[in-house]
C-alpha cells in the first residue's frame, strides 16, 4: 500500500511540473492578446498569480505590449494594475509614462476620476528610467 501511495505522489509530482512547464506563460498571453484584442486570458492569468507577485507579472506584460506598440491593450493593463495595485511604485510609473507618452490614448482609457483617484506624481517622480 505505501508503495502506491508513493506512485501517487510521484505523479502528482510530475503533474504540477508539467503543468507549470506547459501553461502559457504571460508573455504568449500577451502576444496572443495583441493579435486578438482581448485581455481577458492575460488579465485571468495575472489574477491567478499570488498579490504579491502581480505586479511584477503586469509589469511584464505591460512592458511586452508597450514594446511592440500595442499601447491601448497595455494602457488597458496599467488601468488594472492601478485600480488593484495603486500603491506599487510600478503602477505609478506606468501611470506616468501613458499619461505622459501618450495623452491621447489615456484620454480614451482613463476617465479624469480613475486618474485623481489612482495618480500618485509625488511617488511617479520617484520612479527611474524603468520603474
Amino acid at each position: 500500500m505505501s508503495g502506491l501511495i508513493w506512485v501517487g505522489i510521484v505523479a502528482a509530482i510530475v503533474l504540477f511540473l508539467l503543468w507549470g512547464r506547459f501553461a502559457p506563460s504571460i508573455g504568449s498571453l500577451a502576444r496572443r492578446a495583441s493579435k486578438t484584442g482581448d485581455l481577458g486570458p492575460v488579465l485571468a492569468a495575472l489574477n491567478k498569480k499570488r498579490p504579491a507577485a502581480q505586479p511584477t507579472a503586469f509589469n511584464q506584460a505591460i512592458r511586452l505590449l508597450w514594446d511592440i506598440d500595442e499601447r491601448a491593450l497595455a494602457l488597458g493593463l496599467v488601468k488594472e494594475l492601478a485600480a488593484s495595485h495603486g500603491n506599487a511604485r510600478i503602477a505609478q510609473y506606468w501611470l506616468k509614462q501613458a499619461l505622459t507618452v501618450e495623452p491621447g490614448i489615456s484620454r480614451k482609457v482613463f476617465t479624469r476620476a480613475f486618474v485623481t483617484e489612482h495618480y500618485q506624481p509625488e511617488v511617479a517622480a520617484q520612479c527611474g528610467p524603468v520603474g
